[in-house]
């Protein structure tokens, strides 16, 4: 009797294996988002990444890298994806494809400590002050194309850092996230513009994934729609 119910129990045995493994699939997303950026809105998307991959029965890991490492990871298969994204960023990084369903919109602001400086009617142009940025940021590393003072780096704490320490006059950056950092650094005075940039951004996946891309959209609509984002 032994030797009849040991091969069906092996059967059984791998046949629960397989069952508990089918959806165990796991993607990693980078982000530069993650360090910096726990604000309300980076939560939501976050939450609904995990339900849109999930609906596909794809668990999620996220990872923090600073801006130009994450895409390139991305770009070069790493990892399967990265967060946020301009649709536009295909052109600079061809082996990623955009999912064409928004996660958020980001507001560029510019940030100053300095009590001389008036943010209120800030134009670029029409000042010359010192202005810091993220390297890796496209659109505003255009927008200050030819621009004198300016100063790039690797790392948001970086960039505060100079603006704390009055290496730069103004920062700029994503207003919700800048002012919550400038709120944990106990920075209490300090000016904000108008939003001088504001685009749509998106999840980006290696181009090995492709076949997921029509899938995912249709789930993050769906998800967007019921916490009515």
């Amino acid at each position: 009797m032994l030797v009849f119910y040991m091969p069906r129990l092996s059967l059984i045995l791998l046949f629960l294996f397989c069952v508990g493994t089918a959806h165990s699939q796991t993607f990693v997303l980078n982000s530069p988002l993650l360090k910096s950026h726990q604000t309300a809105k980076v939560k939501n998307g976050l939450a609904l990444l995990v339900e849109a991959f999930g609906a596909l029965g794809i668990d999620v890991e996220f990872r923090y890298r600073p801006d130009k490492r994450s895409i390139a990871e991305a770009n070069a298969g790493l990892v399967d994806g990265d967060f946020v994204r301009i649709a536009s960023i295909v052109k600079r990084y061809p082996n990623v494809v955009v999912v064409p369903e928004a996660l958020s919109a980001m507001n560029i602001v510019a940030f100053s400590i300095k009590p001389s400086i008036d943010l209120s009617e800030y134009k670029i142009n029409q000042h010359q002050y010192h202005i810091g940025y993220l390297a890796g940021w496209k659109h505003v590393s255009e927008m200050l194309q030819g621009y004198p003072e300016q100063t790039s780096v690797g790392e948001y704490d970086t960039l505060f850092r100079l603006l704390i320490g009055e290496r730069v006059d103004v920062v700029f950056y994503n207003k919700t996230a800048g002012e919550l950092i400038l709120r944990d650094q106990h920075v209490q005075q300090y000016q904000v513009s108008s939003p001088l940039l504001s685009y749509t951004t998106y999840l980006v996946l290696h181009k090995k994934h492709a076949n997921l891309v029509p899938q995912l959209a249709v789930q993050l609509k769906h998800f967007k729609k019921l916490r009515e984002l």
